[in-house]
């Protein structure tokens, strides 16, 4: 019998309706513009036998649940620096996701960089998936037919516990989309609900003590920013990879710890810098 890996990677891409990703681990079939404008139609992903990080290829990248049978991909999240294909993978599925499209994943070996297209996958788009631990994205596989490689055997109830949807990484996240949606808003729109939101945040405790902001004022503050620093008036140092908008901290004036106010009054769209400088330089806002 031929070895199942066999085919190239970009031909694989191809031949799923992907446009040719070099050396890219996913690609949509439309340019990244095109998809964050709505174009795309489908993403074509890598799914490695065995993860790059093992570098032993001692642990399969492809896990079954042992509650149910149901099988999960690990994507981790990229380091800081030096892993701009690793970072461009990262994008591409968070966006895909985030615009529900449909995910086929084609098995690769790490070995020879080759693909087997007799081993595909529907990526779930729609039911469990978990955020947690490190900031790796367990994604669920729907074989379309054998598997074809090694697989572990993994608890997910119990990683789910291990990490709670409380914690202060999924707060964090889930602030970040509710951010998402309100800029999606009309100012007039956020401009209304503000005037019947609370002055002082709730508190929740997870790991920590955080304030349980309004996105409103976020996305409001952010728009009357019109992506300029509103401390130096430069304009924002880069765009967001995820969306392409200007890339600006909002900012307040007086710190909620202290009792400020989380409204727009009381916060300043700024660039990294003068955000940096603000808390940890010698002025003062």
């Amino acid at each position: 019998m031929p070895h199942p890996f066999d085919v190239a990677h970009n031909d694989a891409f191809a031949k799923l309706g992907a446009k040719v990703p070099g050396p890219h681990w996913s690609a949509f079939d439309v340019s990244m513009d095109q998809a964050r404008a709505g174009n795309a139609t489908r993403l074509v992903t890598t799914i490695w036998n065995f993860h790059a990080w093992e570098p032993a290829f001692t642990e399969g990248a492809i896990n079954e649940d042992v509650t149910d049978g149901t099988l999960w991909y690990r994507t981790k999240q990229p380091p800081l620096h030096d892993a701009p294909n690793w970072t461009a993978h990262w994008n591409r599925v968070q966006l895909a996701l985030k615009m529900h499209l449909p995910i086929i994943g084609v098995l690769k070996d790490v070995r020879t960089n080759r693909c087997s297209m007799e081993n595909l996958f529907i990526i779930d788009n729609g039911s469990r998936r978990y955020q947690i631990d490190d900031g790796s994205l367990w994604l669920r596989l729907r074989p379309r037919g054998t598997v074809g490689c090694y697989v572990c055997f993994v608890d997910m109830n119990t990683i789910a516990r291990e990490f709670p949807p409380d914690s202060l990484r999924a707060h964090h996240c889930e602030f970040e989309r509710k951010v998402d949606r309100s800029r999606r808003l009309s100012s007039a729109t956020r401009t209304q609900r503000l005037l019947d939101a609370r002055r002082l945040p709730e508190r929740i405790d997870v790991i920590a003590s955080v304030f349980v902001r309004n996105p409103d004022v976020v996305a409001e503050v952010l728009f009357q920013a019109e992506g300029k620093c509103q401390r130096c008036a430069k304009p924002a140092p880069f765009k967001r990879a995820s969306d392409g908008t200007a890339y600006l901290e909002v900012h307040h004036r007086v710190p909620l710890a202290v009792g400020g106010e989380d409204t727009v009054a009381n916060a300043i769209a700024l660039c990294p810098n003068c955000h940096r400088e603000l808390h940890y330089g010698e002025f003062t806002p």
